[in-house]
C-alpha cells in the first residue's frame, strides 16, 4: 500500500525571517539585522547622552554660581564698608594735604633799632674808629636797620628777620663792612656777611617778653654781645684791639610788621 505524501504549498507573499534560532540547551544567537538594530539604538543612546552632560554641567555651574551670590561675603558687612583711599571716618579725619601752621608768619617789614652802649661809644672815639651806615640803614642818635623779610612764629618770636643795609667801620685807610644783617631768633644770633663770609657778630638775650598788636609784633631790651668772631674780624681789619669778645655793644628794640593771610 503506498501512501502518497502531499508537499506543503508556501503563500509566495509571505517571507519568514527567523529572529532567533535555538542552538543546543541555553545558548542564544543574535540574528544579523537584530543585531544592526541594536547597534542603532545602542548608538542614539549615546548620542543623546552626549548632549545632555554638557546641558547639565552648565545647570549645575549656574546653580553654583547663584549659590555663592546670594551667600555673604566674609568679613562684610552693609555698616563695615571699607573707607575710600585717603580717607578716614569722622573720628579720625586725615587729609593728604598738609596742615596749614596758622602761627607761622611772613615777616613783611619794619626795622631793628640799636641803642649803643655809651662805653663802647667812647672806646671807639678814644681809638679814632668811625661807625657810618650802609643805606638804607641810618646811624644818628642810634642805629637803624629796616626790616626787609623773614618767616616767624608769632607766639614765641621764632624764626629769622632780614634786614637790608649795614655798617662801616674806618680806622685811618682801613674799613670793614658789614651787610646782610640777619636776626635768627633760633640761634639766638645776629649775624652778618664781613668781607665775603657770613658769621654771627652779636649773640642775643631774648629774655624779655615781646608784646603783639594789630599785625606788629615788638622785641624791647635786646642785649647784643660782641662775639669772637667779630672781634677778630673788625681788630684784624681795622689794624686795632678795641673789640672784645663779650662786650655790651648795646640794647636792640626789633619791630616786625607780619603778613596776615600770607603765612
Amino acid at each position: 500500500m503506498q501512501v502518497n505524501s502531499a508537499t506543503p504549498q508556501t503563500d509566495e507573499s509571505t517571507v519568514t525571517v527567523p529572529c532567533l534560532q535555538t542552538q543546543g540547551t541555553g545558548d542564544l544567537n543574535v540574528s544579523p539585522l537584530a543585531s544592526i538594530s541594536l547597534r542603532r539604538k545602542q548608538m542614539g543612546l549615546l548620542r543623546s547622552r552626549s548632549r545632555l552632560l554638557p546641558i547639565a554641567a552648565i545647570v549645575a555651574a549656574g546653580l553654583l554660581v547663584a549659590a555663592c551670590d546670594g551667600s555673604p561675603s566674609s568679613g562684610t558687612s552693609s555698616s563695615g564698608t571699607a573707607p575710600a583711599s585717603g580717607t578716614h571716618s569722622s573720628s579720625g579725619t586725615h587729609s593728604s594735604t598738609t596742615p596749614y601752621a596758622s602761627s607761622k608768619a611772613t615777616v613783611i617789614g619794619d626795622s631793628t633799632n640799636v641803642v649803643v652802649n655809651p662805653a663802647v661809644s667812647a672806646a671807639l672815639k678814644q681809638a679814632g674808629i668811625t661807625v657810618t651806615a650802609v643805606a638804607p640803614a641810618t646811624a644818628r642818635s642810634t642805629l637803624l636797620f629796616p626790616v626787609s623779610g623773614g618767616q616767624m612764629v608769632i607766639a614765641t618770636l621764632a624764626g629769622t628777620v632780614h634786614h637790608t643795609g649795614g655798617l662801616t667801620f674806618s680806622h685811618s685807610d682801613k674799613t670793614v663792612m658789614l651787610t646782610n644783617l640777619i636776626i635768627n631768633t633760633n640761634t639766638e644770633q645776629f649775624t652778618a656777611v664781613v668781607g665775603g663770609q657770613s658769621m654771627p657778630i652779636f649773640d642775643l638775650n631774648l629774655a624779655s617778653p615781646e608784646r603783639a598788636s594789630g599785625g606788629t609784633v615788638v622785641a624791647s631790651n635786646i642785649t647784643l654781645t660782641e662775639t669772637p668772631q667779630a672781634a677778630t674780624a673788625l681788630n684784624g681789619g681795622l689794624g686795632v684791639s678795641t673789640f672784645k669778645a663779650g662786650m655790651n655793644f648795646g640794647i636792640a628794640t626789633l619791630t616786625v610788621a607780619y603778613a596776615r593771610g600770607h603765612r
